[in-house]
């Protein structure tokens, strides 16, 4: 960084984990900060919703405008009236999870619920194991069967790779379980290819195998989990040859991969989250999360399942209180954000959009174009270009981006504490696109250095525990986390935290939702259905 311009963005290369690697949006973030199309300043709409016209104006007046019209709404119309809606688009938490809760909570606005990435996957694992807790990125160097089911990890956890080769040098066998032929199913040892929507129906056919040849470990089932008689009864019916015509591979390859992942140890599988972005999401990831304790895979270090770890970073942090005291208001899921445009009673007559995009980014995109047409219906939108979603606002304010702000950010790929961002000093200077010269350097213990903002207005072993036994769970509209839902807003959109001190136990077998004692709360039980 050069005069509180950052000229250059590299990895640390002690990181033990990254190595100094970038992902491809990391290595071209400075291209994004200093973009010439970047928003500089506040926008007020002056034609039709869509139509993109806006003339510039000064904070004050945007501020001022902003302030009496959601001041008229809440009057008007009450608190509820109002619709805050963001995720996490500049992934810290002071950015994106604190004054906001806090502003909205004092409006009585409705609470969203941040459910769009993570939650079904969080709400799935949940169901099955009662934690997020699981394996750790480096425990695969222990692993000497290593399924990577449905993750893409050379392109999108490139810092996860080089740990899997060094498995696979040191013995492990690498199977990829994707529908297409990746990069990294092109490089694995074993490529099995199920129809989309289909993983529960395959894990459910290996479990299947591995039960009638007598494969799993009966000594673990035993003592730390429940149910697996009404487990056998309903894996009858979900022979190779039935797996087969539901998910299209063939009968010998699940009898293979069965006996493959039942026999070798330790064995892992390396799960992320674009599973649950299909029809019965949650159902699939709590389906293949059975599977290690069927087999006992969590015995040992290296088996078991590994995940998003998030939990550990954020497992930490006091997130209630970061964002206050939230309001027993309305909830609107996110997700449904066309619903709650264009059918929600009473209806939404305020949207404010930050950290998020939803005209591209939300389901049901044909219903939420029309909400945010509404000319009845306020919009601000916070961003740092003028994207899809703010050609709909009344007011576009500009934002900053992660190397301008004073941030906590965690960490999404490994163990490392939350770390904070140090401010530079202020600079009279201004580059529009990043130089060549000098450098820039996203510390391990320092997460982001920021730069001067665009405008100066602007801103082991893992089995259950001694004493532990596991329990067949009751039913309730969503897994439930501490007793609330995992799609709170006071999750800030990450996944539901971790217990603090509670060990991973083993998995519960099968689709019917079993718990450790230890955890006695509620959670989904619905079955899986073909």
């Amino acid at each position: 960084m050069r005069d509180g311009v950052a000229e250059k963005l590299v990895g640390v290369k002690d990181h033990p984990f990254t190595r100094g690697g970038l992902c491809a949006k990391v290595s071209h973030f400075l291209e994004r900060t200093y973009s010439p199309d970047r928003l500089r300043q506040p926008l007020l709409r002056t034609g039709p919703k869509g139509s993109g016209a806006f003339e510039p104006v000064a904070w004050d007046v945007a501020l001022a405008h902003i302030a009496e019209r959601l001041r008229a709404v809440v009057d008007e119309h009450g608190g509820e009236a109002v619709l805050p809606y963001s995720f996490a688009g500049t992934q810290g938490l002071v950015q994106g999870a604190s004054m906001d809760r806090r502003f909205f909570a004092r409006l009585g606005a409705c609470r969203l619920e941040r459910t769009i990435c993570g939650q079904a996957a969080a709400a799935g694992q949940l169901e099955a194991a009662g934690t997020l807790v699981g394996m750790r990125p480096f425990d695969l160097l222990h692993s000497r069967f290593i399924v990577l089911w449905g993750t893409n990890t050379i392109v999108t956890n490139l810092h996860q790779w080089p740990i899997v080769q060094q498995a696979r040098k040191a013995g492990a066998r690498v199977v990829v379980i994707d529908p297409l032929l990746t990069r990294t199913a092109a490089a694995a040892d074993w490529h099995v290819r199920p129809l989309p929507g289909t993983d529960a129906a395959l894990a459910l056919g290996l479990m299947h195998v591995i039960v009638a040849e007598d494969l799993h470990d009966a000594e673990y089932v035993a003592k730390h989990t429940e149910g697996f008689e009404r487990l056998a009864g309903e894996l009858a019916a979900w022979s190779p040859a039935r797996t087969q015509e539901v998910t299209g591979v063939a009968a010998d390859e699940v009898v293979a991969l069965a006996r493959a992942y039942a026999t070798t140890r330790p064995a892992a599988i390396r799960r992320l989250i674009g599973i649950e972005h299909h029809r019965e999401g949650a159902r699939m990831v709590r389906t293949i999360s059975c599977l290690p304790a069927l087999v006992g895979a969590w015995r040992e270090r290296g088996g078991g399942i590994l995940g998003p770890t998030s939990w550990a970073a954020y497992s930490p942090l006091d997130q209630d209180a970061l964002a206050g005291p939230q309001p027993d208001t309305r909830a609107v899921n996110m997700v449904r954000l066309g619903h709650a445009l264009t059918e929600l009673d009473p209806p939404v007559h305020a949207l404010v959009v930050y950290n998020s995009n939803p005209a591209t980014t939300a389901p049901d995109s044909t219903r939420v174009m029309q909400g945010l047409a509404r000319d009845d219906l306020f919009t601000v939108v916070l961003e740092h270009f003028l994207t899809d979603t703010a050609r709909y606002a009344d007011v576009v304010l500009p934002a900053t981006t992660q190397v301008e702000h004073v941030d906590i950010v965690p960490s999404w790929g490994t163990r490392t504490s939350p770390t904070t961002s140090r401010p530079s000093r202020p600079s009279a200077r201004r580059s529009p696109t990043p130089r060549s010269s000098g450098a820039w350097r996203a510390r391990w213990a320092s997460t982001a250095r920021p730069s001067r903002p665009p405008t100066r207005s602007s801103r082991g072993r893992r089995s259950p525990a001694p004493g532990r036994r596991w329990t067949r769970s009751t039913s309730s509209a969503c897994a439930r986390w501490g007793g609330r839902r995992p799609t709170s807003p006071r999750t800030s959109g990450r996944s539901p935290r971790a217990a603090s001190g509670r060990r991973p136990g083993a998995f519960a077998c099968g689709p019917t939702g079993w718990r450790p004692a230890s955890t006695r709360r509620r959670a989904t039980t619905s079955r899986w259905r073909s």
